[in-house]
């Protein structure tokens, strides 16, 4: 019996033997695959275990299929995050995104310099963030879970759209768009409107007025060619104001495009004072002062007479008997600076900054009595900036106005551009 048990017990102890072993093997494989689990759950480069046992291969291989799925995904959605980062920061909109607690999660760039805070500087709870009241009316009614369409706002003086939408998961999505130029355009356009019509009024009114009393009544030759002077006079008023809305228009809108030459400049600045002289004010001193480095300027020679013809008709308007223009040219910054200066009426500080806006007048009452239409400087400042100059006035109330037009140099122009 002990020699027939012997075999079998040497058979169970060679066989627990192999199944320790290979419980431990297998054991050892299964902690790795654990171990690699955790590593791709981490995004860290998980460690397979050795082949050698078929259906611990088939695991290892499907979380390897699992990882690399996974990592595609990952990719995928970094790549649509970072999209949607990179079009967010480029929106000339300000975005702003906050948590249920209403704390700020994402400021665009454009929604921070609205805000008037700087790229890394912290901004407060969204309840808070605003100051004006309609600002947080729509805080509010988005937190609560409503959509805020389009209200206007104003933000330091600058007037803004503000739309809010809830966020499913709970905090909400504000959207900033400044319209302080669209506003602005439109008070131009309004003050544009009514300044054409009342520049137009004054003579049509005459024009209708004399017209019908020519036609009502038989009055002498003398009275007659008096009233068609008039006439002519504000036909020929209306027709300047047209001309220089034109010629400005196509300055603007980028039309008209400058052919700069060298031309002499005393030799513009005489012609150009004689071009507009009146023979009726011969009591006005006039002078010429070209500095050396100055003589020659860079500029399209009939942009040059209108706004010349510009400067020098204001002085002439402006100037009484008696006294003095003086043009002038000298080196300045690399370019040419041209001033006009006069011994006129002068112009208040008030309205230093805004003579070279379209119809802006400083005494409205006399210079439309000169029959000036209100553009000619607006004129002069479009036309020096389409050479890539500058314009800028000085002037002391009761003593005079110089007018200075920087123009640049053939190199500077060349840069510029």
């Amino acid at each position: 019996m002990r020699e027939a048990l012997a075999p079998t017990a040497i058979v169970m102890v060679v066989g627990g033997g192999a199944a320790a072993i290979a419980a431990r093997s297998i054991g050892h494989r299964l902690r790795d695959l654990s171990q690699a689990a955790r590593d791709i759950a981490a995004g860290g480069q998980p460690r397979y275990p050795h082949r050698g046992i078929v259906e611990v291969d088939a695991v290892a291989a499907s979380l390897r299929d699992i990882r690399e799925q996974l990592g595609a995904r990952f990719d995928d959605l970094r790549r649509r995050h970072s999209e949607s980062g990179t079009l967010v920061n480029a929106m000339v909109e300000g975005v702003l995104s906050c948590d249920a607690r209403g704390r700020i999660v994402t400021a665009n760039p454009a929604a921070r310099r609205l805000l008037g805070y700087e790229e890394r500087q912290e901004l407060p709870a969204l309840p808070v963030l605003f100051h004006e009241k309609a600002a947080r009316e729509v805080v509010n009614a988005a937190l609560r879970g409503e959509t805020v369409e389009d209200r206007e706002i104003d933000l330091d003086g600058r007037i803004c759209l503000l739309s809010a939408r809830a966020l499913a998961e709970g905090g909400a999505v504000l959207v900033l768009h400044d319209i302080t130029k669209v506003r602005q355009l439109e008070v131009i356009r309004r003050d544009f409107v009514a300044n054409v019509s009342h520049e137009l009024k004054t003579p049509l009114t005459s024009i209708s007025g004399y017209a019908e009393t020519l036609l009502a009544d038989r009055a002498d030759q003398a009275t007659e060619r008096r009233f068609l002077e008039t006439i002519l006079a504000n036909a020929r008023r209306m027709q300047r104001l047209v001309d220089d809305q034109l010629d400005l228009s196509r300055i603007e809108s980028g039309r008209w495009r400058p052919a700069p030459q060298m031309v002499s400049t005393a030799t513009a600045l005489r012609e150009s004072w004689e071009a507009v002289t009146r023979p009726s004010r011969p009591n006005l001193e006039f002078s010429l002062e070209v500095d050396a480095g100055a003589e020659s300027l860079y500029v399209d020679p009939e942009a040059l007479g209108q706004v010349l013809g510009n400067l020098f008709d204001n002085s002439l308007r402006y100037t009484p008997p008696g006294g003095r223009i003086v043009a002038s040219a000298r080196p300045d910054d690399g370019g040419v600076r041209v001033s006009v200066s006069d011994t006129g009426a002068g112009i208040a500080g008030a309205h230093l900054s805004r003579i070279f806006e379209r119809f802006y007048r400083a005494d409205p009452s006399r210079s439309r009595a000169e029959g000036g239409t209100g553009l000619g400087l607006a004129i002069v400042k479009h036309t020096v900036e389409a050479h890539g100059g500058r314009v800028w006035a000085e002037s002391v109330l009761g003593q005079g106005t110089t007018i200075h037009c920087w123009l640049p140099s053939p190199k500077e122009a060349v840069t510029r551009s």
